[in-house]
């Protein structure tokens, strides 16, 4: 009843337009809508599952993502599909020609294309190499298929190399069966789905392996750590450094995983003293499950409040985390109650809301933010200010980030990002390095704005307005309602033409988002609902979120730490600027 007089409210208010406490009770009553209206299942029936080899699922993660749930032990693993926030006959993947109008190249040049820097001044640029750090975590689509490249006809007056562009199309599923033939495309997760740090540790034992392994002896880590050289990751066969996920490498991504590959290893000196008695085994279980909550409650309750800074997220993200009593209450008394408003999340019972638990191909789509990155970089040092290096986008990827330490140190580079904004996710500002980027998987030359837009059509995302509608929200009626800047607005018509074939990831960088986002309203709306599915789907943050799974030192560590403490405990150097903000996701000041 609450959520259908707000849904009434919303077809003349906006939520974000409401006095704060009506703001508050319009999300709690748009999440309700989401989770009845927007979860969807696109995956067979469940099938027998083998337990896997060592360790008992019941009290650590497996590498793999199997298990979490002990009832249906397929879901949210590493190969699993990709669900969807939309009913799935509305997810029909385009094909050509629709697959290619409108052109483009053309949205690339005219409507995505960086002309000036335009900078995103609440947020600095760890905020961005945050965000790719957990996307990773949560989802890839693996390899693209070999043949069959979609051919992007492009005219005399483009500047590209060639007269036609080749863009591999998403690899296909290969679990689909014959009744699904007449059924929407469905795709892979390679990652697992769940909130488990896997970006670090890998999504298969395979993998997990590598990077506790010991090049000298062969044999995992002693007291369960992570391999580190000089306190950095080492390289991989290609010059990369070796994480659990290392695609699509950048200096943010380098200096988040570092940095908690280096947690990771300080939990399990912490632990090695609480319980001297366990083994490297045991020790690496653990510290994974209390590495991987603080990455969540990090996302929660700082990199989420600084990307949406309004009172009303403020209060919803903590609350999510802690619940409506807050950390004060929290800390001095635990759980009131097992209600998620009250007491938070993190140890109430877990709730699938009727739909299996999977990352949706929606949420890929609206985390397309590759405007964050700059197009340039100016490394300072952290005593004085000093510049020591200036440099390209081209110059911070792949192999050549360990290059870049050897001229900037590392706490030099965490400074500069922590002192630097990205940009603004907005049109016209996505970065032209990208535009014309030599891929790291194929080595060959793209264009990754064609590609963003490509990807959302190809796997039958809908577009922006029919998009809107399906989350319940009203829809541009014109080009001048779809966006406030009037400049934009015909731009938009020249490109388009027609409001309703404005592509999603278009449609969103051009509208106008609420006060104090990053980013638009229509991306939050899939944000709310899979920002709490990914806590209350997780037995390891719901049932098993205790000391008898986390231990007790675990649970304290989880409970006292934060970005900020984390920071100075691996860099106390950066205690000057830390101590004078307060969230690391924010401008930090400088000399």
């Amino acid at each position: 009843m609450v959520a259908s007089a707000f849904r009434c409210l919303n077809r003349h208010v906006d939520w974000h337009r409401l006095q704060f406490w009506l703001a508050v009770a319009n999300l709690a009553a748009l999440r309700v809508d989401l989770r009845r209206f927007n979860l969807f299942d696109t995956a067979p029936g469940s099938v027998p599952h083998a337990l896997p080899a060592g360790g008992d699922p019941r009290c650590c993660r497996t590498a793999d993502g199997s298990f979490n749930d002990l009832k249906a032990p397929a879901m949210g693993q590493a190969g699993a599909r990709f669900g969807r926030n939309v009913p799935i006959a509305e997810t029909w993947g385009e094909a050509e020609p629709a697959l290619l109008d409108p052109d483009l190249r053309l949205i690339s040049r005219k409507l995505l294309a960086r002309r000036e820097f335009v900078p995103a001044s609440s947020i600095n640029l760890l905020a961005a190499g945050w965000v790719q750090f957990m996307l990773h975590d949560w989802f890839d689509h693996g390899p693209n298929a070999p043949t069959n490249p979609i051919r992007i006809p492009l005219t005399d007056a483009d500047d590209w190399p060639d007269r036609t562009m080749e863009v591999p199309r998403t690899g296909p599923d290969p679990t689909r069966g014959r009744d699904e033939q007449g059924r929407p495309a469905t795709f892979l997760n390679t990652e697992t789905h769940w909130w488990d740090a896997s970006q670090i540790y890998g999504s298969s034992a395979e993998r997990q392996e590598r990077v506790r392994r010991h090049p000298g002896t062969g044999r995992p880590l002693p007291d369960g750590k992570l391999h580190l050289e000089a306190g950095r990751l080492p390289p991989d066969e290609a010059g990369i450094e070796l994480a659990g996920m290392n695609r699509n490498w950048w200096l943010g991504l380098s200096v988040m995983h570092t940095l908690f590959a280096r947690e990771h290893n300080a939990i399990c000196d912490r632990l090695k003293i609480e319980y001297p008695d366990q083994d490297g085994e045991w020790l690496f279980q653990k510290a994974r499950l209390i590495n991987a909550a603080l990455l969540a409650k990090i996302h929660t309750v700082e990199w989420t409040p600084a990307m949406l800074d309004t009172p009303e997220l403020r209060f919803g993200m903590r609350g999510n985390w802690w619940g409506a009593l807050g950390e004060d209450y929290f800390l001095a008394n635990g759980r009131f109650s097992d209600n998620e408003i009250v007491s938070g999340i993190p140890g109430a019972p877990a709730e699938h809301h009727g739909v299996p638990y999977a990352i949706t191909e929606e949420f890929v789509a609206v985390y397309r933010m590759h405007p964050l990155l700059p197009d340039d970089f100016d490394f300072r040092a952290l005593e004085n200010g000093r510049s020591l290096k200036a440099c390209g986008l081209e110059e911070v990827v792949g192999r050549r980030v360990s290059a870049l330490y050897d001229e900037v140190p590392l706490v030099d580079a965490i400074y500069s990002l922590g002192t630097s904004h990205p940009g603004a996710l907005v049109l016209h500002n996505y970065p032209n390095a990208l535009r014309h980027l030599t891929r790291q998987d194929s080595g060959c030359l793209g264009d990754m704005a064609v590609i963003d837009v490509l990807r959302d059509r190809e796997r039958g995302v809908p577009r922006y307005c029919r998009f809107r509608r399906l989350l319940g929200m009203r829809s541009p009626g014109s080009f001048d309602e779809l966006s406030d800047n009037p400049v934009w607005a015909r731009e938009l018509t020249e490109v388009y033409g027609d409001v309703e074939k404005v592509d999603l990831m278009v449609g969103m960088l051009a509208e106008t988002p609420p006060r104090g986002f990053a980013f638009s309203d229509t991306a939050f709306r899939v944000f709310i609902l899979m920002a709490s599915r990914r806590l209350e789907s997780d037995r390891f943050f719901t049932t098993d979120y205790r000391p008898e799974v986390y231990t007790e030192a675990g649970m304290d560590w989880i409970d006292r730490n934060g970005m900020r403490s984390v920071l100075l405990r691996h860099f106390p150097a950066l205690a000057p600027q830390l101590d004078r903000i307060k969230n690391a996701f924010q401008p930090w000041p400088g000399h």
